[in-house]
């Protein structure tokens, strides 16, 4: 089955698909560099790097399927208050997908986005549109991702079968197992060999030395906030003025044992490997979003990597929603 793949990012709702057996026919993404990452990784048939609002979908009304993860920053909890909504430019661009799924008239619709959006305007449009309609939160770290990413799913058939799925639960690996084979340290080369492998993306910032003497006071699951707040740190270290106003993922470092928490901007925020003192490089944030080890994100910047990797959809979860759905359809 073909699919468009609407806001495609560098690929991991489109990298699930393809894993399930879906192909690509179609993938639009605004950011340039993300699209080059997606051409490579994912080889889609056609790209096209511009605003979705402008492009007509009608020559593509052969697709099987549509779907698309929409900005999620007008509604963010990352986003600052007076940027959220209606204020912000991308705001309505989930909307879009009705406009495509017109023009289109696939079986399938799936869209993606963060749990304080709203879904009813989708689901009204495309229940009007004659569409089979179900709206669900999804805790990905019951299906094996080791991420505690919540998010909106919806899903619509046309065949008019029940469009609830049942996805397979599955424990995810510890972030400790998952990470340890890869290099001590960040490689000084991208990529880079170690032990006869090549490692891609295996890269991160320096943190500067005041900070650095702070990461060792931080246990795993713990941000330098939450670790003060629960009394394992007892005094503000000397280098941090009112702690308490301090975001809760700074200096957030990665559990051993159990999911992490989705930290909106990594390198910002300076996200922590769960046993080293130093940031997590982009392959070990790749791996906890399940992203295999071929796929590289260059020509990205080590910033737009980490960016990237976050806003996307972990691609285990795609595919399994992937397969859940063809498994449907076959029932």
């Amino acid at each position: 089955m073909e699919a468009i793949d609407l806001f495609s990012g560098i690929g991991g709702l489109g990298l699930g698909f393809t894993q399930a057996g879906f192909k690509i026919k179609l993938a639009v993404e605004l950011n340039t560099r993300r699209l080059e990452v997606y051409r490579r990784n994912v080889k889609p048939s056609i790209v096209i790097n511009s605003d979705v609002r402008k492009i007509n979908f009608s020559e593509y009304g052969d697709a099987d399927a549509v779907i698309a993860g929409p900005p999620c920053q007008p509604y963010s909890s990352a986003t600052p208050k007076n940027s959220k909504g209606i204020n912000h430019p991308y705001y309505g661009l989930d909307e879009e997908v009705l406009r495509a799924v017109k023009q289109v008239k696939p079986k399938i619709i799936v869209v993606e986005e963060v749990p304080a959006w709203n879904p009813m305007r989708l689901i009204k449009g495309l229940s009007n549109m004659g569409y089979s309609t179900h709206a669900k939160v999804y805790d990905m770290s019951l299906h094996g991702v080791p991420m505690k990413r919540r998010r909106w799913v919806i899903i619509a058939l046309a065949d008019g079968s029940a469009p609830e799925l049942t996805i397979p639960a599955a424990n995810p690996p510890r972030p400790i197992d998952l990470l340890h084979d890869l290099p001590m340290n960040p490689c000084t080369t991208d990529p880079c060999n170690f032990n006869g492998k090549l490692i891609f993306n295996h890269v991160n910032y320096n943190i500067n030395s005041m900070i650095k003497e702070l990461i060792p006071m931080i246990p795993p699951g713990h941000s330098l906030v939450t670790a003060y707040r629960a009394g394992l740190i007892r005094e503000a270290p000397k280098y941090v003025k009112d702690i308490e106003k301090k975001h809760s993922y700074w200096l957030y470092r990665v559990p051993t044992n159990e999911p992490a928490k989705v930290v909106p901007h990594p390198r910002r925020s300076m996200m922590l490997h769960p046993i080293y003192n130093r940031m997590i490089t982009v392959r070990e944030l790749a791996r906890l979003y399940t992203y295999p080890d071929w796929f590289n994100l260059k020509p990205l910047s080590i910033d737009e990597m980490y960016r990237s990797i976050t806003d996307s959809v972990p691609p285990l979860f795609a595919q399994k929603l992937a397969e859940a759905i063809l498994k449907k359809r076959k029932t």
